[in-house]
């Protein structure tokens, strides 16, 4: 029975994915009505808060009566929790060296310095010892160990900075994260685009199935506006980012499971890691790998996890994008979209999603009430491209006043 902790984002695809694959799945979980209906009832669902730690997981293991085939982190916060599970099972299994260094982001950029992968410069900033800014502006003020772009900001002078890290050290709860660090990661500005890498590995090695462009807000936010995935043999970039990812794994030591890397090409032509992450990636990526590239990173996941292994090789040579489509002012959301009909004419156009409700809050400087609808498209990469960034550009939110009309 594969063990899937904590699943949140990608990780409730994930369940879903596998489920409907007939795998045997144990699923415990502090937030068991995220759940669609048909994992509860094709999965065994269980109570479980991160509080009680792997012993808790050992003894619902126990006391179950189940036999372990793997081990998943469902979700960013849960890697830790999985791999000291999946070591304590006898699976394969991440390190604890190598689940912190994927987690703590100041740990990550030692990691990478020590093993000679270009990674921004950067100093972590405790609420007690925020002076002056330790970078030239523009500089970048994120939290230590938070998930996706949450309190990302880019700072361009002091009252920024100081308000920057003011906020990540005051911020209240944090959406399923239980023991957040309340101190500020501050680094050095690199200039350039930005891309995910993803992949995963098994007892043959790592496989990079994807070279996923991401087309990000405007700053001071670092918003994921919208995603498209690529197979790295049409990418420009294929060969640079696939060899730039195999040196990330190595330098990690991910030696199982899936992997998110987010990395930007510098001024020089060099990529510059950002982040790695040893889960799945969020945003619907995953579906996108799907319907692009052709590999399902959802099965690639769970066959390693089991000592397994699974077709390693993109099966397509056509990209999937996506785009969100946000708000710009906040107001209550009319039910409609402006300029939106074009895109539906073109050959690419798959769908579209909306993931707010008419009359639902909008808010567009928060990450969580920001999102209408995601618009898909799969098609020849520079196509698909285009068309992500001009939905971006041209599609825009209809918002009601009080009296409920349109603006």
């Amino acid at each position: 029975m594969l063990i899937i902790v904590q699943p949140l984002s990608a990780g409730i695809q994930l369940a879903s994915r596998l489920v409907a694959a007939g795998v045997p799945c144990l699923i415990p979980t502090q937030f068991p009505d995220l759940l669609p209906a048909e994992v509860h009832s094709g999965a065994r669902v269980v109570d479980w808060h991160p509080d009680d730690g792997v012993p808790a997981l050992l003894d619902l293991v126990d006391r179950l009566g189940v036999t372990p085939t793997g081990v998943i982190a469902g979700f960013e916060y849960a890697v830790g929790a999985a791999a000291e599970l999946a070591r304590a099972l006898g699976l394969p299994a991440l390190s604890q060296d190598t689940a912190e260094a994927v987690r703590q982001k100041d740990v990550m950029r030692e990691r990478c310095v020590k093993h000679g992968i270009t990674v921004p410069a950067s100093i972590t900033v405790p609420a007690d010892e925020v002076g002056e800014c330790p970078f030239a502006f523009p500089a970048v003020v994120k939290p230590a160990d938070w998930g996706g772009s949450l309190m990302v900001r880019l700072v361009r002078d002091a009252d920024e900075y100081q308000r920057a890290c003011a906020e990540i050290h005051r911020y209240g709860e944090v959406k399923f994260h239980h023991d957040p660090r309340r101190v500020a990661l501050v680094e050095e500005y690199v200039d350039g685009p930005e891309f995910s890498l993803e992949g995963w590995v098994d007892t043959a090695g790592p496989h990079i199935v994807s070279i996923t462009t991401k087309l990000l807000s405007a700053p001071p936010q670092f918003f994921e506006m919208g995603h498209v995935a690529t197979p790295p043999q049409r990418s420009p970039h294929g060969r640079l980012l696939h060899e730039f990812a195999a040196q990330v794994v190595a330098a990690f030591d991910i030696t199982v499971g899936p992997f998110h890397i987010e990395t930007r090409i510098a001024a020089d032509g060099h990529p510059v890691l950002i982040e790695v992450g040893a889960r799945l990636a969020g945003d619907c990526i995953p579906e996108l790998v799907v319907a692009g590239p052709g590999v399902d990173l959802y099965l690639a996941a769970a066959e390693a996890a089991r000592g397994g292994r699974y077709v390693d090789q993109p099966v397509s040579s056509v990209s999937a994008g996506l785009a969100f489509v946000t708000t710009d002012r906040p107001g209550v959301f009319a039910g409609s979209l402006s300029g939106i009909e074009p895109f539906f004419d073109a050959d690419e156009f798959v769908r579209i999603v909306f993931e707010a409700e008419r009359g639902a809050a909008l808010d567009p400087d928060d990450i969580f009430h920001n999102r209408v609808a995601q618009v898909h498209f799969v098609g020849d990469p520079g196509r698909v491209e285009d068309l992500v960034g001009a939905v971006l550009r041209d599609v825009r939110v209809d918002i009601s006043d009080k009296e409920g009309n349109r603006s």
